[in-house]
């Protein structure tokens, strides 16, 4: 989980970052220390150095182990030895007793220091330098090599304490790192685990439910907004099938009942059957058929499974051909044509665009007023062609045209089945969307229903 990862690799920065500080003081202390007890040795040479004299007589130290706390302490912890250049000894202190120094000097007049083991056996560190002692004016003074040890008890002492006390601070740190990072996680990421609790407890009956984006700290606001969205949409769609489930079952009842009723009373009296009642029932049937025809036919065009074919098509006389099924029924309510069509070339799919074409003509033919006008207008675009099919329907209003690609909306309130499922239209934009089309309807000032159908835009790949 993400909680589990951002635990893992804070607790392993953290620790990380706190062990390599930890790790860094405790070098610089140690060095601190080290520097400390070197520049001690140097002061006890500079000392020893400063006393150390020429003379005609030779070489004279002026220093005595009571000269510098330490070399005469009843156990000694300081201890030198002077040579000359030729390794003769020139001075050395009392607490050597009768044990040698070794000789080691650094390069030139830098001092060397060293861990040694010293004469009373304790630990020690020494310094060697090279040194020219004071001597007259016009005497060559010789070059000696002075060692200086001490013992480092307390020097150890001091750093395994040192030692002791970073071991015991790292553990309480690694301690409290290990229990404040959970706990520090956990609050900050409560907002995101009220809001997947939140989330878990959303179903189909709760799809009303919505986050408080207000609340929420700025980087879960996205989220949470982009979900409010989601289930604007959830719901919406939940609604819709619900409204499409009760409005095919209103649908379906009406012919399923006229069947029912044939065949009871084919049962009950078949002597007086007649053949008229096979066609009757015949006709519900192919109703029912078409109905779930387009039904399926819309449900893959929502789910894009819908094939279309893209060929250059001629426009005028495709729309021509489509209004002859229903020129009879509109001259039966008679209706009066108004055609204004221009040559118009567009890409798309033939039999996609008749059945378009049909659905748009049925309706103008079915809802136009008796003895009204219907007007189609088609011309040639930029991006392929536009088609427009317009009839006065003065019982729609602009709230209406909005809902007019519903499927199994009519303007009426009953629902007696009919010619008129309500699936012609929602059925004409899938089509057309399927071709890459747009097919819109809207209601002008004057109270016309105008319906356009708009594509068909060349390109090589289609052509």
């Amino acid at each position: 989980s993400i909680r589990d990862q951002l635990t893992r690799r804070l607790l392993g920065v953290t620790l990380s970052l706190l062990g390599l500080g930890l790790a860094a003081l405790l070098a610089a202390a140690g060095y601190a220390m080290v520097e400390q007890f070197d520049a001690a040795l140097r002061a006890k040479a500079l000392a020893i150095s400063t006393v150390t004299t020429v003379t005609p007589e030779g070489v004279r130290v002026d220093f005595s182990d009571r000269f510098l706390r330490g070399f005469d302490d009843h156990e000694p912890k300081d201890f030198f030895q002077v040579w000359s250049a030729g390794g003769g000894t020139v001075a050395r202190s009392e607490s050597l007793g009768a044990a040698e120094l070794p000789r080691r000097t650094g390069k030139g007049d830098k001092p060397k220091f060293w861990l040694l083991t010293l004469p009373n056996g304790e630990p020690g560190r020494a310094l060697g330098v090279v040194f020219k002692p004071k001597g007259p004016k016009g005497v060559d003074a010789p070059e000696l090599t002075l060692v200086v040890a001490s013992d480092r008890d307390e020097l150890q002492d001091g750093l395994e304490l040192l030692l002791a006390l970073g071991a015991g601070t790292a553990m309480l740190l690694v301690g409290a790192t290990l229990w404040l990072v959970p706990r520090v996680l956990d609050r900050g990421l409560a907002p995101l685990a009220a809001l997947g609790e939140q989330a878990a407890g959303i179903d189909a009956t709760s799809l009303a439910t919505r986050f408080p984006v207000a609340d929420l700290p700025v980087e879960l606001k996205p989220i949470a907004g982009r979900w409010n969205e989601l289930l604007a949409r959830l719901e919406q769609a939940f609604e819709r099938e619900r409204r499409y489930s009760a409005d095919l079952a209103h649908e379906l009842r009406t012919p399923i009942a006229e069947l029912r009723s044939l065949a009871e009373c084919a049962l009950k009296w078949p002597e007086a059957r007649e053949t008229a009642t096979d066609r009757e029932a015949l006709a519900i049937a192919e109703q029912m058929e078409a109905l779930v025809t387009r039904m399926l036919a819309l449900a893959r065009g929502e789910q894009g499974q819908l094939a279309s074919r893209s060929e250059p098509l001629e426009l005028a006389p495709l729309v021509e051909a489509a209004w002859g099924p229903f020129a009879p029924r509109a001259k039966e309510r008679g209706l009066k044509m108004e055609w204004a069509l221009a040559p118009a070339t567009a890409v798309g799919d033939a039999v996609l665009l008749r059945s378009v074409l049909g659905n748009l003509f049925d309706n103008a033919a079915d809802y136009a007023p008796a003895g009204g006008v219907v007007r189609v207008r088609l011309e040639a675009t930029p991006h392929g062609a536009e088609l427009r099919v317009a009839n006065e329907a003065p019982g729609l209003t602009a709230e209406d045209a909005g809902k007019i690609f519903e499927r199994f909306w009519r303007k009426e309130a009953a629902r007696s089945g009919g010619q008129h499922a309500g699936l012609g239209l929602p059925l004409a934009r899938t089509f057309a969307a399927a071709m890459g089309w747009t097919l819109t309807a809207t209601l002008d000032e004057r109270g016309w229903l105008v319906f356009t159908l708009a594509g068909g835009e060349k390109s090589e790949r289609l052509v």
